[in-house]
């Protein structure tokens, strides 16, 4: 009897180590770091391969890092002075070139229904194309505008945007929307137009014609074509662009060759 007493004790005992040996439960909330406790697999390569284990606070939830860049002035955060929609970054004569969006008005946007001719409706109204160059792809110098908006009428009049680059045959092609009309009011008027130099540092001369338009009334493209993209396949520019169609569904994209 005392024999079987003493089993159960022992039993009960190594019950009990084990009970106090096992880790609390996983928190309900994430931790930001890696816990000091055996994890999943699946919970090792979230911490191990990931810079942060939750897409708030890594916006791209992949390995790159967000650095800030250096060289470009922002007037404070006001609203006059915007950077926005970079083209592909290129490598020419030992320095990285980058083409963008650059708006620099008196006001921040204010709406279509305020808009003028020195008042924005959005924030790629009344915009110009600059570029920028950098030794080290982090710390870069503004060098000015690239491409002016044009006389009226020809397209980017209102504005031009969004511009991306080709290097061809030894030549270098910007192709960028051009608005025909104030952002804002019936969608984006603003077909594809283009700009060719023998420099990365231009001069840069403009076609001053539409070569991508928007599509027929009822089509999905009628009212914008945004983010021209070029590249070339078998001895031929094909330019790929984005629309938005059905209210707010989103975008569909559509290709064209030149």
């Amino acid at each position: 009897m005392k024999r079987i007493q003493c089993l159960c004790v022992v039993i009960l005992y190594l019950i009990g180590s084990r009970a106090i040996a096992q880790p609390p439960g996983f928190p309900y909330l994430l931790p930001d770091t890696r816990p000091d406790r055996p994890l999943s697999v699946a919970m090792q390569r979230l911490y191990d391969d990931y810079l942060a284990p939750t897409p708030e606070a890594n916006e791209l939830y992949s390995t790159f890092k967000f650095t800030p860049l250096k060289g470009l002035d922002y007037h404070n955060g006001d609203g006059t002075i915007t950077r926005r929609d970079p083209s592909k970054v290129i490598r020419a004569g030992g320095k990285y070139y980058v083409w963008y969006t650059h708006r620099q008005t008196p006001t921040p946007p204010r709406g279509a229904a305020l808009g003028t001719d020195t008042i924005p409706s959005t924030d790629w109204d009344l915009a110009e194309i600059w570029y920028a160059t950098s030794d080290d792809g982090f710390t870069w110098q503004e060098q000015g505008v690239a491409i002016p908006r044009p006389p009226k009428p020809h397209p980017g009049w209102r504005s031009v945007s969004t511009a991306d680059i080709l290097v061809w045959k030894g030549k270098y092609y910007l192709y960028y929307q051009g608005f025909l009309a104030m952002s804002g009011k019936r969608g984006d008027d603003c077909p594809v137009t283009a700009s060719v130099a023998d420099s990365p540092d231009g001069p840069w001369r403009p076609c001053n014609k539409i070569i991508i338009s928007n599509g027929g009334p009822g089509q999905w493209d009628q009212y914008s074509i945004h983010d021209p993209y070029p590249l070339v396949y078998k001895g031929k520019i094909y330019l790929y662009y984005k629309s938005d169609f059905n209210i707010s569904t989103g975008c569909n994209r559509r290709s064209a060759t030149r």
